[in-house]
């Protein structure tokens, strides 16, 4: 039986932020940065934490904080990196510019992931996209994206293909959909709107 000291939590936060500017991870909502939100997200449902951070590093955060291994290989490179760094067999990786994500959402993928033996438990969203940036994936996945990255085969969708996936979905009828659990923040606008929706829902 797994139980929540079988899960790392892994916060990405090692994106280059070209549209937005600046390091997105940084950017404030609601008087916390989106990194600090997910950090509290993750830590109430695992003692265990990790910081995908890049070439990034974050002072003011005391979680370890894994750069990547092999650099330039976007967030496949960063999902490797901390995922090897990872103790546990479980670790649900997700991405620190989804700031409308639910705490109930990410407990429902880990309690998913403990019941089923597949590679990634990962959400489906409305349109039919795996969501891969919100996701729990199994240690013994490592060796099939490390021999993506040395091919230089960097998509996320090519990792799915190829693992064992089990998928939730999370069309209108789920009880925790939300039109907007899973858009990302990576321009200013998408940030003024995440604000405006964060006020709104409180």
């Amino acid at each position: 039986m797994i139980s929540k000291a079988d899960i790392t939590g892994i916060v990405l936060a090692g994106g280059q932020s070209r549209r937005m500017g600046f390091n997105k991870a940084e950017a404030s909502l609601n008087g916390e940065s989106m990194l600090t939100r997910m950090i509290e997200k993750l830590s109430a449902l695992t003692p265990n934490l990790l910081l995908s951070t890049g070439s990034s590093t974050y002072p003011n955060i005391h979680w370890p904080q894994i750069p990547d291994e092999y650099i330039n290989c976007g967030p496949l490179g960063g999902i490797y990196s901390a995922i090897k760094a990872s103790t546990t067999p479980l670790n649900i990786v997700v991405s620190c510019d989804m700031p409308l994500i639910s705490s109930s959402l990410l407990l429902q993928l880990v309690g998913q992931a403990m019941e089923n033996d597949a590679m990634i438990t990962v959400p489906v969203d409305a349109d039919n996209q795996l969501q891969l940036l919100c996701a729990v994936y199994h240690k013994n996945i490592l060796p099939l994206i490390e021999k993506q990255i040395k091919q230089k085969s960097l998509k996320l969708k090519m990792m799915a293909s190829l693992a064992s996936v089990n998928k939730v979905h999370i069309n209108i009828h789920h009880p925790l959909y939300s039109p907007h659990t899973f858009t990302n923040v990576n321009t200013p606008g998408t940030l003024k709107t995440m604000r405006e929706l964060w006020q709104k829902d409180r």
